[in-house]
């Protein structure tokens, strides 16, 4: 009797031991395989985002530009069948910001940064423009704009409402590269600069700004507003605007006063652009992601070793108030 106890006893201890082991084995096997699928979800995810980059970057190379945006077709032209700039394909890939669905659930937009405010440009009026409409006021827009100067220009000399080495060092803070920056994000390192801007304008003037060197400034790809900035106008006025150049390209200032009664005093008639620029930006996301990756294209086509070059990149935080639908572009390969 007593050895049958203990046999039944030690029966049912190897029974529940069984049983913690195989709970602990799925357990484990549960874990592994969950992190598995995160592993392989997000290569996938990487996939897709180099994918669609490498896609664009083809589409860029290859295709034709009209005056807003890449052109794109069914059929892929690699002679030069082209006499002239055709004004439509088969579909449009707009260079104005505009969100497009890229592969795998990642989101897409081009912007010629022709289109934007240059930052290494600080003594344009775009610039005051542009931080009058975010509402900084008139004195720390006077400050921003000769602090820059003096943080990109190539000597040490002071001048009015600027900050030169002497007065970075006096608030323990790397003196300027004297130097053009190269990000817009660099802003941030100008002398006072949360003095002189809030968060709030600062997130709406940062999608506007550039720091390419501009040759002019292109109206057919400007953001709304950016549009809105330049002119003074409200969301109506600047809606006519994009309405304006849906029908055709705008390349004079005339125009521009015909729809909106605005006279454009700061930007002479020779530097509205008809076209978009060699320079554009990339931004990539996706909505269940808390940031984009930003990145400075230069189209090189006549280059010997690439059609293009990538200036910058960098990650930034995805604003949480972008809630517009994105467009699927016309093209086979997105």
């Amino acid at each position: 009797m007593k050895s049958g106890g203990f046999i039944l006893v030690a029966t049912l201890w190897i029974l529940a031991g069984l049983a913690v082991l195989a709970a602990y084995i799925d357990s484990t096997v549960n874990a592994n395989v969950e992190q598995a699928i995160r592993i392989k979800r997000t290569l996938q995810e990487d996939l897709d985002r180099r994918s669609t980059e490498a896609t664009l970057l083809y589409l860029l190379a290859t295709n034709p530009m009209n005056y807003r945006g890449l052109l794109m077709f069914e059929q892929q032209s690699f002679t030069d069948g082209f006499t002239a700039v055709p004004q439509k394909g088969d579909g449009e890939l707009w260079m104005d910001g505009t969100p497009y669905q890229g592969l795998g659930g990642w989101r897409i937009a081009l912007q010629d940064e022709f289109g934007l405010v240059s930052l290494n440009r600080p003594q344009a009026w775009p610039l005051e423009a542009l931080l009058k409409w975010v509402g900084v006021s008139a004195a720390n827009r006077t400050r921003a704009r000769f602090r820059t100067l003096d943080y990109i220009d190539d000597d040490s000399n002071l001048t009015l409402n600027g900050a030169e080495r002497f007065a970075y060092l006096q608030r323990r803070l790397p003196p300027p590269p004297n130097w053009i920056m190269i990000t817009p994000v660099e802003f941030r390192r100008v002398l006072g600069f949360a003095e002189l801007m809030t968060p709030d304008q600062w997130r709406r003037a940062k999608p506007l700004l550039t720091v390419r060197p501009p040759a002019g400034y292109n109206f057919n790809t400007m953001p709304r507003e950016l549009v809105a900035a330049m002119l003074g106008v409200d969301a109506t006025g600047a809606e006519k605007v994009l309405q304006m150049r849906e029908r055709g390209p705008i390349m004079y200032l005339q125009p521009l006063f015909e729809q909106t009664g605005t006279i454009v005093t700061g930007i002479e008639e020779s530097e509205v652009l008809r076209r978009p620029s060699r320079f554009v930006r990339l931004a990539m996301w996706r909505p269940d992601r808390s940031q984009r990756l930003l990145a400075g294209i230069e189209l090189t086509p006549f280059a010997d070793d690439a059609p293009w070059r990538k200036d910058y990149q960098y990650w930034e935080q995805f604003p949480e108030d972008d809630t517009e639908a994105p467009a699927r572009p016309a093209a086979a390969l997105l």
